[in-house]
């Protein structure tokens, strides 16, 4: 694919962040950033070919990708999807399902698994995995408060894909690394030795922390944490099939919202996580023998594991990091050990492009605060700290002051009607990101959307000052007008020309002269802002109560566990709850009877009380949101 040895090359990795639904929008952006990376690779392959002049010479190449929860789930979309050729989905071919469904970007997020028949919402509120779901849940256990067997529907549908041939992507890496974040609930053990005023102690940490990362290659494992995947029918190895199936049950679980989706179970070998420096603890520090692990069994590791985004919702950090350990492996001594990628507008060469559909908004601090102490206050507050915590990344708040820095792009949602902008950008972004399984309206506009930032960001905000004189765009546009960007400062009476990165443009031909010239990429227009009749949301009410009966009825049940390691047991208890064998029996019986009698009169009203809860709850953040369409009569 790419050429390495060509020096005048940005290198590039793209990180994703979580969105739920709103996926969709992050689909869109990548959508048309692929989309305009091919026309341009399609221009530099005509004028090499002498029949068509003025296009930018110099390179683009992504060599990253990854994500948190829906971010990283579009990670491995990506990765499978464009080893084949696949059109982009304009507005004009929002209807032609011949176009939708060959596009694993718009099929993945915005068709889902919905047909005619049934919408997704009714099928997230079907209760048949957790009462006919025999081969995977034989006990009926409770997983999760919707049906999530889509997501496995989804994530099948693209990675099981195999071609015969790789289609050529010069601006992909051979080896692209791409991965996705996890919160693993079972967590890396660590024992670590300290010398203290009392000889050696031990301590012990659980980091829950955790990612997958791949590679696409053919090649065997190279002890660097990275799980080789290749797409390729010929490929054919117990192996790939293997790690497919890895990179799959990775994908399901970087999406696994908590108690929303379902939780996920993920098996690596023990290799995986020891040869990887963002797992392995050691590796990323000095050598310690105090430092050991105190988990890792022989053979396989299993976790369950819940949503990426959970402790790291934008794993830029990782993202940077995998690209500079790439720019590291192409040199030597101490040019490797010391390098550190160049930042000013002038001399970068690499950087992040960071999608975000859901970008921190302003919370304005209140003028008096009030500490509220009751319990049902503190609760939800420890949460949100402990999460806003978590996500707090210190070194990307400190490098944000940094005037200068050209390796790290933001692509967010911004939506404006007839040239205003608007409060509500993304339809998905209803119900924290819910609201897009409501209706395939919400997802298709957040995709449009994408592409439509996507575009103004490629045209204007993906550049560099020409008078930078960065030597790779030098190279580039050297010699040619075309393609700049022109801002006029009116207040400080100044104009700036901007050269892009990656040079938006269309090429025509003529097919009478056989000759080619540039046309300008039809403007991607806004798409109309959707609603969802309230009558459909009321309509609802017998499908969620049927769950939440269901829910109610089952979340008792669990597979038997045999642990068979010894465990301490009180010596008083038993003492203290000692009673008669009769006063045992008459208390267990009057006991359950009440029990039962209560629990079905409770489910009875609480079920449809419960309903009403969550049909409100979607009503009220909709409306405020001018999603709905109030057609209730």
């Amino acid at each position: 694919m790419e050429d390495q040895s060509k020096n005048n090359t940005f290198h590039a990795g793209i990180c994703m962040a979580g969105a739920v639904s709103a996926g969709a929008y992050t689909a869109g952006v990548m959508d048309y950033l692929f989309e305009a990376l091919e026309h341009w690779d399609k221009a530099k392959k005509l004028q090499e070919a002498g029949k068509l002049v003025g296009v930018p010479k110099h390179n683009f190449i992504i060599e990253a990708i990854g994500g948190a929860s829906a971010g990283g789930m579009t990670a491995a979309i990506t990765a499978a999807a464009l080893q084949s050729d696949f059109k982009p989905v304009t507005q004009a071919d929002a209807q032609n399902d011949l176009v939708t469904k060959k596009n694993p970007l718009y099929n993945s997020w915005v068709n889902l698994t919905e047909d005619d028949q049934n919408d997704m919402m009714s099928y997230m509120l079907d209760t048949s995995d957790i009462e006919n779901d025999a081969v995977t849940n034989q006990n009926k256990e409770v997983r999760a408060g919707l049906n999530s067997s889509f997501i496995k529907q989804v994530a099948s549908s693209v990675l099981d894909v195999k071609v015969d041939e790789i289609y050529d992507r010069p601006y992909l890496a051979d080896d692209l690394d791409f991965f996705t974040t996890i919160t693993n609930l079972r967590g890396f053990s660590y024992k670590i030795s300290f010398d203290t005023s009392s000889g050696i102690r031990e301590y012990y940490m659980r980091m829950h922390r955790d990612y997958a990362f791949f590679k696409l290659s053919e090649k065997p494992y190279g002890n660097d944490g990275r799980i080789p995947i290749s797409f390729k029918a010929t490929t054919g190895t117990t192996s790939n099939d293997e790690n497919v199936e890895i990179l799959k049950a990775a994908a399901m679980s970087t999406g696994a919202f908590p108690v929303g989706l379902e939780s996920r179970t993920l098996t690596r070998h023990r290799e995986y996580i020891e040869d990887s420096k963002y797992l392995n603890l050691k590796l990323s520090g000095q050598a310690d023998d105090r430092v050991t692990y105190h988990f890792l069994p022989e053979g396989n590791f299993v976790s369950l594991n819940v949503d990426g985004g959970v402790i790291n919702n934008e794993p830029f950090e990782v993202t940077q990091q995998l690209l500079d350990d790439r720019r590291r492996n192409t040199m030597t001594g101490d040019a490797a050990k010391n390098y550190v990628p160049k930042a000013s507008a002038s001399e970068f060469d690499s950087l992040v492009l960071m999608i975000d559909p859901f970008p921190s908004e302003e919370e304005k601090e209140p003028t008096v605060f009030v500490p509220q102490q009751a319990w049902k206050n503190v609760v939800p507050a420890v949460l949100s700290a402990m999460l806003g915590q978590l996500r707090l990344k210190d070194e990307q708040v400190k490098r944000a002051y940094l005037e200068d820095d050209y390796t790290r792009f933001l692509i967010m949602p911004t939506r404006t009607a007839n040239g205003v902008n608007q409060p509500y950008t993304i339809a998905c972004g209803s119900l924290g990101g819910f609201g897009g399984f409501f209706t395939k309206a919400f997802r298709k506009h957040d995709f449009y959307l994408g592409r439509r930032n996507c575009q103004r960001f490629l045209q204007v905000y993906l550049s560099v000052p020409e008078d930078a004189n960065n030597p790779i765009l030098q190279f580039g546009y050297n010699g040619i007008t075309n393609f700049k960007y022109v801002d006029e400062d009116k207040n400080k009476n100044k104009t700036t020309t901007y050269l892009p990165l990656i040079p938006d443009l269309r090429v025509e031909e003529d097919t009478v002269s056989g000759t080619f010239k540039f046309t300008a990429p039809p403007e991607e227009k806004e798409y109309p802002y959707p609603n969802i009749s309230l009558t459909y949301i009321l309509g609802l009410k017998d499908k969620m109560e049927k769950r939440i009966q269901c829910i109610l009825d089952n979340v008792q049940n669990a597979t038997a566990i045999t642990d068979n390691s010894p465990k301490w047991q009180s010596t008083i208890i038993p003492r203290i709850r000692k009673k008669s064998w009769l006063g045992k029996v008459f208390t267990n019986v009057v006991t359950d009877n009440f029990a039962k009698g209560y629990l079905s009169l409770g489910k009875q009203f609480g079920r449809s009380a419960l309903a009403d809860m969550c049909i409100n709850s979607v009503i009220e953040d909709m409306e405020q949101r001018g999603l709905i369409n109030d057609d209730y009569k």
